[in-house]
């Protein structure tokens, strides 16, 4: 069988139908796996492939605090100060991490991302280390 068709190709002007058949192709293709993917954790880290979900954890929140790293960077570039108002930033946690900003100041900023059992913070500037196992400025340092 040929692609003509099965997706109703026109041989003739080469176009493609504006009909029922292209839009069941359409509506076909998310279903096949090429829709994006998002992040989801669907276990308990302490019961079984715990690690691995863990690990999962950690990523989700990493990755949380390396974007609302950028986009305080963004917003200091402008304002000559970071900001506590994630939503000015345009920044928006993962669903099942909880992101905090705790201090913002003209000359750094502090934060806090929890998810699940998995804590990770991230310090710039003068800002307080906002736990004690984050010891360089910049650098994302989790706890579980």
């Amino acid at each position: 069988m040929s692609l003509g068709k099965i997706f109703g190709v026109n041989r003739r002007s080469g176009k493609p139908p504006s009909g029922p058949t292209w839009l069941f192709v359409v509506m076909l293709v998310p279903t096949l796996g090429c829709a994006p993917r998002q992040a989801r954790v669907e276990s308990d880290p302490r019961g079984p492939g715990g690690e691995a979900v863990r690990r999962q954890l950690e990523e989700l929140a990493r990755t949380d605090l390396d974007a609302l790293n950028r986009a305080e960077a963004a917003h200091f570039a402008d304002a000559r100060a970071y900001t506590y108002d994630t939503e000015a930033l345009g920044f928006s946690a993962s669903p099942g991490v909880r992101v905090s900003v705790l201090e913002a100041t003209d000359g750094g900023f502090s934060a806090l991302a929890q998810a699940g059992s998995i804590e990770c913070g991230v310090f710039i500037g003068s800002a307080d280390p906002p736990r004690s196992y984050t010891r360089t400025a910049g650098v994302v340092s989790c706890r579980s």
